[in-house]
């Protein structure tokens, strides 16, 4: 009897932090979808690949095709100095976002790649962890968004996200 209470624990358990692993069809990567977000269509801009949404919180994948004459340089030839890219950023994501501003970045590795990592929020109250990888003559550039105030509760689902990631 406590072998079938036990079993049934595990499964619950289980079952209530389930995941939905999908694919991209176009470009074959893959990734773990955080419970209880949801896949959707209405997505905006050419390049985006993928969306999920749960209320405030999104994952939106983009990715771009580089032209042949770049795709050989590495990510960091690519950016140059991060202190002067992240200052750039800023500047352009004016165009885009009320009051966009950086507040970390650094380096770290998505599935074994070279990644470019900026965290950065706008005045319209949204705490965003952008990822910039580039593999082959594809850059793709992963931001996973939630309101500031729930930013220590989507550390972790994030994490695990970023760790779920297969280029």
């Amino acid at each position: 009897m406590k072998k079938i209470i036990l079993l049934l624990l595990v499964l619950i358990f289980n079952f209530s932090f389930a995941q939905t692993n999908w694919k991209s069809p176009k470009y074959g990567y893959s990734i773990e979808i955080p419970k209880n977000f949801i896949q959707t269509t209405n997505i905006v801009g050419s390049n985006v690949d993928f969306k999920a949404e749960n209320s405030k919180s999104s994952v939106v994948i983009v990715v771009k095709i580089l032209p042949k004459e770049i795709g050989q340089y590495s990510i960091w030839e690519m950016l140059g100095d991060l202190d002067s890219y992240a200052k750039e950023w800023e500047n352009g994501a004016i165009e885009y976002f009320d009051n966009p501003k950086v507040i970390k970045y650094g380096k770290t590795t998505i599935n074994g790649l070279q990644t470019f990592w900026l965290d950065y929020t706008t005045s319209e109250g949204i705490y965003s962890k952008n990822y910039s990888v580039k593999k082959g003559n594809r850059i793709y550039t992963i931001t996973l968004s939630n309101p500031n105030q729930s930013n220590s509760y989507y550390s972790s689902i994030w994490y695990r996200f970023k760790n779920s990631i297969k280029l």
